[in-house]
């Protein structure tokens, strides 16, 4: 099959798409299952104890960052909530915010739903003065550090600020941070993503990132991408902190076989993906990679219309493949680094296919992976073929194919479609280390299992007061379906009057246990498991999808 690239990517000089701010509507995976609500918080003044000390985190020649080691207690009563919210605000120094006198009853906190790593909040302030910035409050989940190297994170933002890329810090706390609020923008849903034009501006946009950000020395001489750090770091978790409490039958049903030899499966794909490489120079190979390029982590600009980046050379008509300009890419927002870090860009292009396949808005089923939503192959080609034609890199990888010996020879066009379909093969091939990646992810995010119910009494402090707080451990079980989520408006935020309520009801061992069916589906197809491996009832839960690579 021959990919014909658009005449329209070969001008001189083309648009640097930044990305300044952060959107209202950010949907990353957000709010941990191991934090549970506080039951009964009285509250009692500690207007005597003075705040920790305010410290501030440089960002070159920009503005510093103040920062504060205080612990902001999002389960708290709404009207207790806006109060600390408030006395952070002021710790903090948010520019413009800080200088006002500040009444609760004129502060707006809208939670956003359906993210999964935190607790996202849009910050409103009314009154008859002059209108305040919209500004955008993330909560860390508690246990998150076992997931997320929050240090680096923001080293990470830090660098993506001074390129203008992400979200612009305006104030870091213990366990969170204020964020620039981007208006006129809105979050992609599960339909938008599969739009055509859409899809080959974030190709674009995601080359940008990867081409455009310098990784670290460190990154450079590592003999792992970030994403099998975390598979190594995640299993280690698992095994020293969970796997006691998982009976054989419920490992067989999160991992559709024991976990000792769902293990001994990584280990195999792992060297058979990475012998598809020169291993000597596999650092070569890494880009700085957003690593979680799900829909809810896309931000379009309410004025975006497509017509105006359509090449009218007659594509436009066709269903999956289309021909578009470059000059309203910035239009579309990449956000969220939480999970960044030196990777293969195939990781992350698979990575965003797989989500194709999720809905985290369905009220029953946000676990759920349709295997049937996964991008068809031409699809995959429409985003690839995008990303590989702008500001063309040969080679995009050193994989091994039988045409390296004939290469040179070929001109620029031959070379194109070469690396377009090499970069499909290697999206099918790391498919298996997403799907590893997030069950992981799934188990650890649902915490050890059957503790006894037990109440704990604690003294937390937490910016300008103390809370005695009484937590009741519960159970945690496979559930039979999901609890409805809160009630949220179009764009994804909750009302008010929620905002100070559990955590969004998912079911991360189901969550695992579809990333699981999907591993041993692409693990059968790759020959690295037998059929006959499997319990009937295994077998029948697996997910497939195609995996035949064009031959090179």
């Amino acid at each position: 099959m021959e990919i014909t690239p658009a005449s329209s990517i070969y001008t001189p000089t083309r648009n640097r798409s930044r990305s300044r701010t952060r959107n209202s509507t950010a949907n990353s995976r957000s709010t941990s299952a191991t934090r549970r609500p506080s039951l009964g918080p009285s509250r009692r003044s500690l207007s005597s104890l003075s705040l920790p000390r305010l410290s501030t985190l440089e960002k070159g020649g920009d503005k510093p960052v103040n920062s504060v080691l205080t612990t902001l207690d999002n389960s708290l009563p709404l009207e207790f909530f806006k109060q600390d919210v408030i006395a952070l605000i002021k710790v903090l120094k948010i520019s413009k915010w800080h200088k006002r006198t500040l009444l609760p009853a004129n502060l707006s906190i809208n939670r956003i739903s359906g993210a999964l790593t935190n607790s996202v909040y849009k910050l409103e302030y009314r009154d008859s003065e002059k209108t305040l910035p919209l500004l955008l409050l993330r909560v860390y989940g508690k246990s998150t550090e076992l997931i997320i190297d929050r240090d680096l994170e923001l080293n990470c933002l830090i660098k993506l600020s001074l390129k203008k890329i992400g979200p612009r810090m305006l104030g870091i706390f213990t366990n969170g941070r204020f964020e620039q609020f981007l208006e006129g923008f809105r979050t992609l849903n599960k339909t938008d993503i599969r739009d055509n034009v859409l899809s080959q501006i974030l190709g674009r946009r995601m080359k940008d990132l990867h081409y455009k950000m310098d990784l670290d020395i460190e990154d450079l001489v590592s003999d792992l991408p970030t994403c099998w750090k975390f598979i190594y770091k995640w299993m280690n978790v698992f095994e020293n902190d969970c796997l006691a409490d998982y009976l054989e039958e419920l490992q067989e049903k999160v991992f559709l076989m024991s976990f000792a030899d769902f293990k001994k499966l990584i280990f195999k794909y792992k060297s058979w993906l990475f012998g598809k490489y020169d291993n000597e120079r596999i650092p070569s190979n890494f880009k700085f990679c957003h690593n979680d390029a799900q829909y809810g982590n896309l931000l379009l600009h309410e004025l975006f219309d497509k017509s105006e980046v359509l090449v009218k050379d007659g594509s436009e008509n066709d269903s999956e493949f289309v021909s578009t300009s470059h000059n309203r890419d910035n239009n579309l927002v990449v956000i969220d680094f939480e999970y960044l870090g030196a990777n293969f860009p195939a990781f992350d292009l698979a990575n965003h296919f797989c989500e194709w396949m999720a809905d985290y808005h369905d009220e029953t089923r946000s676990y759920y992976m349709d295997e049937n939503k996964f991008p068809t192959k031409n699809q995959q080609l429409n985003f690839i073929k995008s990303y590989v034609e702008y500001d063309f890199q040969y080679p995009t990888s050193n994989l091994k194919t039988e045409a390296d010996d004939t290469l040179e020879a070929k001109n620029l066009m031959e070379l194109i479609n070469f690396e377009i379909k090499k970069l499909y093969n290697e999206c099918i091939f790391w498919r298996s280390s997403v799907s590893t990646y997030w069950c992981l992810w799934g188990v650890i995010q649902n915490g050890p299992l059957n503790k006894l119910a037990i109440l704990n009494s604690t003294q937390e402090r937490v910016v300008d007061s103390t809370y005695s707080i009484t937590s009741n451990m519960e159970n945690l079980v496979i559930s039979e379906t999901g609890t409805p989520p809160s009630a949220a408006n179009d764009d994804g935020i909750v009302v008010e009057e929620a905002i100070t309520s559990s955590d969004d009801d998912f079911d991360y061992l189901k969550y695992a246990g579809q990333k699981a069916a999907l591993f041993i589906g692409d693990s059968l197809q790759f020959g690295l498991l037998e059929k006959l491996d499997l319990s009937p009832g295994a077998l029948a839960a697996v997910k497939y999808m195609d995996a035949k690579p064009f031959e090179l």
